[in-house]
């Protein structure tokens, strides 16, 4: 219980529920805020077809997916188009990659052989584990999330492949309705963004009523601090938060998104998973020196309840 008095910010949306009933099982409040949703669009619709055929034309060596709802697009694209079995054929017949445990579950359920799960789940772990192997006039696909990263592709094409990207989906500061099927047809227990909940987040922020701020990608953190400057209130929030209140980075990623805001990251796990972030914010509290490192943090006691919002 050793956040217990202690209200804890969500700001992710896909697995929202789940973070929260991490934060009650360790005693804290969680106050569930989303800053940030999926939104399918035609521009990445039209990447996805693209990719579908260049897979099935048996244009690619290496197939790298980043996320499960991209495995899900992929799959769906090609099941529309008629070819749902030569993709998984031919991608069986590749090296496939897949960022984490989740999109490597979302394409063995489809059928799919995946070749690699780097135990640094970041583009650059990606790229540490590809740049081991025989990439030299190899051709590489690659399904990415709603913000791609350039050094994966970067650090390939310097081993000589040919890399063809494609992103799934947009992030967006509202979940539409084309992201909200796919998380619910993936069995996600998510929470839906919504601009006014975000906007009181930050109030409740200036406010001092919330204790520690956590983010689990780095549009989560984008969004909040975008929408904190359109109101006029970034560099008050930036101000408050370094000084006020304990910020948790889920990984370096997200941590670098961050820190561009020049907010400073207290806690960020060595495993970069929901269940070790937040035992990483409960170990952080078994020491007394915290309680001298942040403003609102030296007047919260053990045991007093917080003033969170659900």
């Amino acid at each position: 219980m050793r956040l217990k008095g202690l209200t804890v910010a969500i700001t992710g949306s896909r697995r929202a529920s789940e973070l929260a009933h991490l934060v009650s099982n360790f005693g804290g409040v969680p106050y569930v805020a989303p800053t940030v949703g999926i939104d399918v669009q035609e521009d990445v619709d039209l990447q996805v077809d693209g990719l579908v055929r260049r897979i099935v034309s048996g244009e690619c060596d290496y197939a790298v997916f980043m996320t499960g709802p991209g495995v899900y697009l992929l799959m769906s694209k090609a099941e529309k188009l008629g070819v749902q079995r030569e993709v998984v054929d031919r991608l069986n017949r590749l090296s496939v990659v897949a960022r984490s445990h989740k999109p490597q579950k979302v394409l063995e359920q489809n059928g799919v052989r995946v070749s690699l799960v780097p135990s640094d789940n970041t583009a650059g772990g990606i790229a540490a584990e590809m740049v081991k192997l025989d990439l030299q006039g190899k051709r590489v696909a690659i399904l990415w999330h709603g913000a791609p990263a350039v050094i994966l592709r970067q650090d390939l094409e310097r081993r000589g492949a040919e890399v063809f990207e494609a992103q799934a989906y947009h992030y967006s500061s509202e979940l539409e309705k084309s992201g909200a099927e796919v998380l619910r047809a993936l069995g996600f227990q998510y929470v839906s963004p919504e601009y006014q909940k975000v906007l009181q987040l930050i109030r409740d922020l200036l406010q001092g009523t919330i204790h520690i701020l956590t983010f689990t990608s780095p549009p989560s953190a984008r969004n909040l601090f975008r929408m904190a400057e359109e109101h006029g209130l970034h560099e008050d929030l930036c101000r408050h938060v370094n000084a006020n209140v304990l910020v948790v980075a889920v990984g370096p990623p997200t941590r670098r998104s961050i820190e561009e805001h020049g907010v400073s990251v207290d806690v960020m796990p060595e495993i970069y998973k929901l269940g070790p972030m937040v035992r990483a914010i409960a170990d952080y509290f078994a020491h007394p020196l915290p309680f001298q490192k942040k403003g609102v943090l030296a007047g919260i006691q053990p045991g007093k309840e917080g003033d969170g919002r659900g």
